[in-house]
């Protein structure tokens, strides 16, 4: 559907991350934008608010009437028997979801970089938006988190690449796809690919058959950035006939003759909570780059790294300006990460408290081996909320084990019960806590845990807070509560 300047889009569920991103991009871009959810909460509320666009809440199918919309973005979230979505489809209003809005509207425009993987999307995605806009490129970016190097998740940018999150999670009720398949991606980054979203893909073969899907879509003169440490993005990459050029990136430098490889790296701290880790990374056009940055983890190197690779991409092949070493490095320096990946929310006495958003047992390994290298003698405590749709699955059971086992102390939160999934296969927090062994408990609120974590840590601890969700804001009730103890 061609949207004339001025038309008024709706969207349904605005509150979610990527809708309100993708809502205040339209706004940006000249449309007239309301929306509507449920119910509202920061810090999606807080920006809409700003950006002044009208959210009706609660859900009802007089909120379509009232807004007379010329289109309708639906969120994921919602399904068939919802009232205001079954309002939409009776009125005969024309509506798309936002993954599709954002291809014909936006990426369809401009030489798309989509991020791929099942970790590492936001963090990529938002380090290489800033080196672009670093470099003078003036990116377009939407991303599912908040960049600290920028004031909002999203913008229209006036250059010619834009960057995006590319989620292989299903993209509507109509279009059971998952949504890059719908971001025409120039230059596509395949991080790695492990088995998630248990809710919707029966198998990580069926999330690999996606990956080929998306793989195919990269034109002649464009790129994939494949790990090519991952042995599941070399299958993937090794089934299909790519029409651009694949470049293989050793993101965990295992091999050397890689086009772009990741070399020595070192970990330190440099003040309170703030972590450097220098690394060097080998490519074809700057050589040996010598690199710094706050990102915490082996993981974030491999981000870094498959930035590097994107960043040669697109200057050898004559969509951004040529890039010299130096600048590249500084840009990369000046990166501030995103919010939720090992914040350091503050200090009570001796005691560090950070939150991260790991969920995917690999996530949380990779966190917890990060912070070790740097503080192998501290005494490390990790909260854990089995908040999305497969942290309250048993899936990942035996993997949450293994990895909650490199902390020290493991307080378990409560799971939400969650009757679309069958009895056998939800996760048993007890069970968890129970093969995890006598470091671990589990709780039936996050009051008892924190209640719990209050007695048990002691002066020269640290605490990472890991989940999907709020927490219900403990992490912060934590901090204060230790101050006064401390």
């Amino acid at each position: 559907m061609e949207l004339k300047q001025g038309a008024k889009i709706y969207f349904m569920g605005i509150g979610g991350t990527g809708m309100a991103a993708v809502a205040g991009l339209c706004q940006e871009a000249g449309y007239t934008v309301v929306g509507s959810d449920g119910a509202m909460y920061p810090p999606m509320s807080t920006m809409l608010d700003e950006l002044k666009i009208k959210v009706f809440t609660p859900y009802a199918p007089e909120n379509l009437t009232n807004a007379k919309p010329d289109l309708v973005v639906t969120a994921n979230a919602l399904s068939r028997g919802h009232v205001e979505l079954e309002a939409l489809l009776r009125s005969g209003i024309p509506y798309t979801s936002f993954p599709k809005l954002m291809g014909d509207q936006f990426l369809s425009k401009r030489i798309g970089v989509v991020v791929t993987g099942t970790h590492g999307k936001t963090t990529t995605s938002s380090l290489l938006a800033h080196v672009l806009n670093e470099l003078g490129e003036d990116p377009g970016f939407v991303i599912g988190g908040i960049p600290h190097n920028f004031p909002r998740s999203f913008r229209l940018g006036a250059g010619k690449t834009f960057v995006i999150e590319g989620d292989e999670y299903d993209t509507a009720f109509f279009d059971k796809g998952p949504k890059f398949l719908h971001y025409h991606p120039h230059q596509l980054i395949i991080n790695n690919i492990e088995y998630d979203h248990a809710d919707i893909y029966p198998n990580v073969e069926a999330i690999e058959k996606q990956f080929e899907n998306v793989a195919q879509l990269v034109p002649k003169d464009g790129s994939i950035m494949a790990n090519w440490d991952d042995p599941r993005v070399v299958s993937v990459i090794s089934r299909i006939k790519t029409n651009g050029r694949v470049i293989k990136v050793s993101t965990t430098g295992k091999d050397k003759a890689a086009d772009v490889w990741l070399g020595d790296w070192s970990a330190r701290e440099k003040d309170r909570g703030t972590q450097i880790w220098s690394a060097d990374i080998h490519t074809k056009t700057w050589g040996r780059l010598q690199l710094e940055t706050t990102l915490s983890g082996i993981h974030m190197l491999a981000n870094m790294t498959q930035v590097v690779a994107t960043i040669e991409s697109l200057s050898k092949g004559g969509f951004i300006k040529p890039v010299n070493a130096s600048s590249l490095s500084n840009a990369i320096k000046s990166f501030k990460s995103v919010a939720r990946r090992l914040d350091h929310l503050g200090h009570a006495g001796d005691v560090d408290v950070f939150e991260d958003f790991a969920h995917h047992p690999t996530a949380v390994g990779l966190v917890i081996e990060g912070f070790k290298a740097v503080y192998p003698k501290r005494k490390l405590h990790v909260a854990f909320e089995p908040k999305n749709a497969t942290s309250r699955r048993n899936t990942f059971q035996k993997d949450y084990v293994k990895k909650f086992g490199l902390a020290d102390a493991v307080y378990i939160g409560p799971c939400p019960e969650d009757k679309r999934i069958p009895a056998e296969q939800r996760m048993n927090t007890e069970a968890l806590a129970g093969e995890i062994g006598k470091k671990a408990a589990a709780f039936h609120s996050n009051d008892e845990l924190l209640n719990k974590m209050i007695d048990n840590i002691k002066p020269g601890d640290a605490v990472i807070f890991m989940s999907a969700g709020s927490f219900s804001g403990i992490q912060y009730k934590l901090l204060e509560a230790l101050k006064a103890k401390m």
